[in-house]
């Protein structure tokens, strides 16, 4: 695989191995393989991760694959609970990182990982749906999602989001909030 490459566990040591394990295991997912099929399983492990963030106000609210194009064109952060804490994560694992040696790491890290994530989560999309824009959505949000797992790898705090990693691994979508609804697919 071309990211194990990228990553080199010569140069970065310990750190870049356990990324590059996790990139394996997102680049391998049948992303979206059981989208639109209910999981009471699914929904804890959800309920779990917004615990794990402190986050006690929302609801859940399983979505079917044709509801997908307006549910994400409804999509919203404003009066969110999930995103006010979510909003800080970024900066938060950036600032962990800083100063422990790995900067140029999360550089590499930032420079490969949406690529390396792109193909296999395009094709799975396009599986799920035709419309352009959903698809071009789904990546986005596989992109950004994968690269988020791996900086918080970085920054030592991967349970925070292994929740999440569970749900898309299991082949389901956790779409995102409007508000303190939270969308599954």
């Amino acid at each position: 695989m071309a990211l194990a490459r990228a990553l080199n566990e010569r140069k970065y040591g310990l750190a870049a191995r356990s990324v590059n394990e996790i990139i394996n295991q997102l680049t391998a997912m049948n992303w979206y393989s059981r989208a639109g099929q209910y999981s009471l399983e699914i929904e804890g492990k959800l309920a779990q991760f917004m615990r794990s963030l402190g986050v006690h106000t929302y609801e859940i609210k399983w979505i079917e694959k044709e509801q997908l194009s307006e549910t994400i064109a409804s999509l919203s952060f404003e009066n969110s609970a999930l995103w006010e804490v979510l909003k800080e994560l970024p900066d938060k694992l950036k600032k962990k990182i800083e100063g422990t040696g790995r900067e140029q790491l999360l550089e590499d890290v930032v420079d490969n990982i949406p690529e390396a994530v792109f193909h296999r989560a395009y094709e799975q999309a396009y599986r799920l749906v035709t419309d352009v824009n959903t698809v071009k959505f789904l990546v986005g949000h596989a992109m950004y999602i994968s690269l988020l797992v791996c900086i918080a790898e970085l920054a030592g705090e991967k349970d925070s989001l292994s929740m999440v990693v569970e749900i898309l691994e299991e082949g389901h979508l956790p779409l995102g909030p409007k508000g303190n609804t939270f969308y599954l697919l």
